[in-house]
């Protein structure tokens, strides 16, 4: 066990005295070249565990510690932030180069990179997205799954060891966010970047190694999607969907078909079905 990221005893709450506690008592943490689903319904404090990860916000009581070094003072924060890469709900909000290749640059030219050492960055980072084709168009004419891509790119560029997904794929259609995971996946197993992913959306976290689920401001279960994904009633209580393989599983077993008593995802779940005809 290698922790890259440490959250112990973290609470939170916003300034307003009457709201209560957006965070209460989290405990959890990542192993280096992990790939966390952190899920929760909109609301749960998913976002806020994200800004105080990557030093945007300050906790009331608890700690955080990334490669062991603890959030205690600005240098620290800035030390850290530079392990983490975030990519936010909509890419727009991160967009101020005028093409994508200065967008991605933006970053490198606030380090002092030299030129020639940014250019080739920025090169391999927009292939790493599959964006380097675009690199001389504005943002603002790129769909929505390409701006996800190039935001991307714009976190990766700067060689973090931690990506945050901070809701990245909720506004986008379905074959976009495919793409976007395929991304994600790629640098998870190529590259060995722990990946911790918000979402309130249960389909995307089926290629995680676990799952963190958040209600009521606490982790209620930490462990394997295949596992999280039976737990029915649980998701049920925090207003989240069955994905479709594991409805389509339960409608067979409703109808007295042998099937595996264990989750199956798309992939298998459609294997055995062709295995009937």
């Amino acid at each position: 066990m290698d922790p890259i990221i440490k959250v112990s005893n973290l609470s939170f709450q916003y300034d307003d005295e009457d709201a209560s506690k957006i965070l209460d008592d989290i405990s959890f943490q990542c192993e280096k070249g992990e790939y966390v689903s952190l899920i929760g319904k909109n609301g749960s404090g998913k976002s806020t565990i994200a800004k105080l990860i990557d030093g945007l916000l300050a906790p009331q009581t608890g700690t955080i510690k990334i490669n062991d070094i603890g959030l205690s003072s600005h240098e620290n924060d800035r030390e850290m932030r530079k392990s983490i890469g975030l990519v936010f709900q909509n890419p727009d909000d991160q967009f101020v180069g005028a093409t994508v290749a200065s967008d991605v640059a933006f970053g490198l030219e606030n380090r002092a990179v030299p030129r020639e050492i940014m250019k080739s960055k920025v090169e391999v980072a927009l292939k790493k997205v599959g964006m380097w084709d675009f690199r001389n168009e504005m943002p603002s004419s790129l769909s929505g799954g390409q701006k996800q891509r190039v935001a991307i790119a714009g976190a990766i560029v700067l060689d973090p060891q931690i990506l945050i997904l901070d809701e990245a794929t909720s506004m986008l259609d379905p074959l976009a966010t495919k793409q976007i995971h395929e991304v994600v996946n790629k640098l998870n197993q190529k590259q060995n970047m722990t990946i911790l992913s918000i979402t309130h959306d249960i389909n995307v976290t089926a290629k995680s190694d676990r799952i963190l689920a958040l209600n009521d401001s606490k982790i209620i279960f930490d462990g394997k999607p295949s596992v999280f994904f039976q737990k029915h009633e649980l998701i049920a209580n925090m207003d989240l969907e069955l994905p479709f393989s594991e409805k389509l599983r339960q409608k067979f077993i409703d109808t007295g078909y042998d099937i595996s008593d264990q989750y199956m995802d798309d992939e298998e779940i459609s294997q055995w079905i062709s295995k009937l005809f």
